[in-house]
């Protein structure tokens, strides 16, 4: 049987979707061997985004840096970063030349595909459910990157622009169309496979329910519910895209579709990860790093739908301090996301920025400080020892922030040390490199200029930070090294789910005419808390924290400003997660438009207090909330309409 001989291969994280084969075998044949049967199957399985390799969408967001020496040897990225950028540029997101291709080979899969010698009719018929289950989940993305496209509902006569991309259908149309395919197709494929040690990475019922659950979240964001702006946007024929009359109901339908999927996913094992306790305690530290950085048969129950062939070893090298080799040390974090995170009490840091940058800090005892350096070591029961000079993976006591840390860096919550690398902090790669030695040496990086991670050339952490999430902690100078290279790209987790559905029961709550927040309020809360004890801060609710609204009102923000803020930390650097986010908020022509801040990277190892300075690094210029079709598409085809802003 073809699955029991072939797919065992998704699990190996390389080798089925390292393949990367096309779909021009011959229609007559191609069907007939059970071999071009499984390389016709992995081309359909290779256009999903991988989490690592495809980071652009982190970088074009409000998480990620990158280098301003990209901008001189003309990066995509940086281009769009600035506004540089038009429909005739290359993609950095080419979702629009490459998904129907991929979704043009699933129909002449489930057209041509039948049984044979070594593959039952059952083989069949799954394998079909995985095509359609890629059908809609590419037209999802499709619809929710650039709003106004065409519903392919068969395989066209060939892959040109022509065939595949006739007419552009009104927005909600391919929305519902998408939906409806992934709930019925849902019921079509399994929840898990016989052997998951070896079949871990297919298409399962809750995939296509997760991809559900953020297309419609998505779809009732104010970006399309009720977004006036879009009026005027039209097809060939005359007929609007985007609906301009606000529906509460979308919301509820969200709402909806993440409760279905968090009762599926709960009901068959799915949780949140969470480590071993220490001495009876709660581990936030390693439940939030193993999260993204464990694999299923090491315990790690969350990720839904993983990417099992991904680009890591990308990112490692680029994210690692400079010291470990010489091609590191330019992806980092924003200042922006830095201020995001919370204080280890619960409370809110910074509720925002005034026009020059300086932090709104709020008058709500939080405990944060912009000024001086810590007394002490700050250190936690826990087993995450990257942060610790002398720690090990037994040490069950480690350090989080070594004494003379700069202020603004301690009493943080535990995602932050496990997200973000800041000057003078532990240089776990380094140290790592070095374990061969008797006595490992300690170091911490060095982000002052001229210094060995700092700017000293073209190459460096431009804000002052490297992005310490999701990277392999172990990452000595090669991709093909250390614990953590075999890991998954993480394209859903049980995570998300929790806090979309509190975002959108919130949001349908409060709308006009419905008003239901305070009948909502607890299961709001609730899944909110679930993250948070997680993440081993206090709850909201609790007494040591208080209730949802009097913490949003203490720092002058709104419920919906902490919704958005417990997303934005918890999901940072997934994915683009936050740059999609910024979007369907409607929030990214003001939050990506302007000057950027940073540490001040100019400063030496002799002006220490000089270094730790809000400083731009680069202005922004935000262009469209949808990504541009390609010029020469819309030049061959004269049934395509562009996108609002190009």
């Amino acid at each position: 049987m073809v699955l029991a001989a072939v797919l065992p291969v998704f699990s190996s994280c390389s080798d089925y979707l390292d393949k990367r084969p096309d779909d021009q075998l011959d229609i007559e044949t191609a069907f007939e061997n059970s071999k071009n049967l499984d390389r016709w199957l992995a081309y359909i399985y290779d256009g999903i985004p991988q989490f690592y390799a495809d980071s652009n969408w982190d970088m074009i967001g409000k998480d990620c840096t990158t280098p301003a020496s990209w901008i001189s040897v003309g990066n995509n990225v940086c281009n769009y970063q600035v506004g540089n950028w038009t429909p005739t540029n290359g993609q950095i997101i080419g979702f629009w030349r490459d998904f129907p291709k991929r979704i043009r080979s699933a129909y002449i899969f489930i057209e041509n595909a039948h049984p044979l010698t070594d593959v039952s009719q059952k083989d069949i018929d799954a394998m079909k459910a995985e095509c359609r289950f890629f059908i809609a989940y590419y037209h999802s993305l499709l619809v929710m990157t650039y709003g106004s496209v065409p519903i392919i509902e068969e395989a066209a006569p060939t892959t040109n622009a022509e065939d595949l991309m006739i007419k552009q259908r009104p927005f909600y149309e391919v929305v519902d169309w998408c939906a409806n395919e992934l709930q019925d197709v849902a019921k079509d494929l399994p929840l898990t496979y016989p052997d998951m040690a070896n079949e871990y990475g297919r298409a399962t019922a809750l995939w296509a329910l997760a991809i559900r659950a953020r297309l419609l979240t998505f779809a009732a964001s104010p970006l399309v519910n009720g977004n006036s702006d879009l009026a005027e946007v039209v097809n060939c024929d005359g007929e609007p895209i985007f609906s301009t009359t606000y529906d509460p109901q979308r919301w509820k339908d969200a709402a909806d579709a993440n409760m279905d999927l968090i009762q599926m996913a709960e009901e068959n094992g799915y949780a949140l990860y969470e480590a071993e306790k220490v001495d009876g305690e709660h581990d936030p530290y390693m439940s939030y790093f193993g999260a993204l950085m464990l694999r299923r048969n090491q315990g790690n129950y969350e990720i839904i739908m993983p990417r099992t062939e991904d680009g890591a070893g990308w990112m490692d090298m680029k994210s690692a301090p400079r010291s470990i080799q010489s091609q590191a040390g330019v992806v980092g974090v924003t200042q922006d996301l830095v201020d995001a995170f919370f204080m280890n009490n619960g409370k809110v840091a910074i509720s925002g920025h005034n026009a020059d940058g300086s932090p709104i800090i709020p008058n709500n005892n939080s405990g944060y400080r912009e000024d001086g350096y810590s007394q002490n070591d700050m250190k936690a029961k826990t087993k995450y020892y990257y942060n610790n000079p002398s720690g090990t993976s037994t040490t069950t006591e480690n350090v989080i922030t070594e004494a003379n840390t700069f202020n603004m860096y301690c009493n943080r919550e535990p995602r932050f040390y496990v997200s973000v690398m800041y000057n003078e902090s532990f240089n776990w790669a380094k140290t790592h490199k070095d374990r061969s030695e008797a006595t490992p040496p300690r170091k911490n990086v060095n982000f002052f200029v001229g210094e060995e991670d700092g700017r000293d050339g073209s190459d460096y952490p431009t804000a002052g930070y490297l992005m310490k999430k999701r990277i392999a902690p172990d990452y000595c100078g090669s991709s093909s090294s250390g614990e953590f290279n075999k890991r998954y790209g993480v394209i859903y987790r049980l995570a998300e789910a929790y806090l979309s559905y509190a975002e959108c029961l919130y949001e349908y709550s409060v709308s006009e005419g419905i008003n239901e927040y305070s009948s909502n309020k607890a299961q709001i809360v609730e899944y909110i808390n679930k993250i948070r004890a997680r993440a081993g801060i206090p709850e909201y609710g609790s007494e040591s924290l208080g209730d949802i609204d009097a913490v949003a009102a203490e720092a002058g923000l709104t419920v919906r400003d902490l919704i958005r803020r417990e997303r934005r930390i918890e999901l940072n650097c997934e994915g683009g997660m936050s740059w999609n986010d910024l979007r369907r908020w409607l929030l990214a022509e003001t939050e990506l438009n302007g000057p950027f801040y940073g540490m001040n990277m100019d400063a030496s190892e002799d002006e220490r207090d000089k270094f730790y300075t809000r400083t731009p690094y680069q202005v922004r210029k935000f262009i469209s909330y949808w990504w541009p079709i390609p010029q020469d598409d819309i030049d061959r085809n004269p049934n395509l309409r562009q996108l609002p802003g190009w």
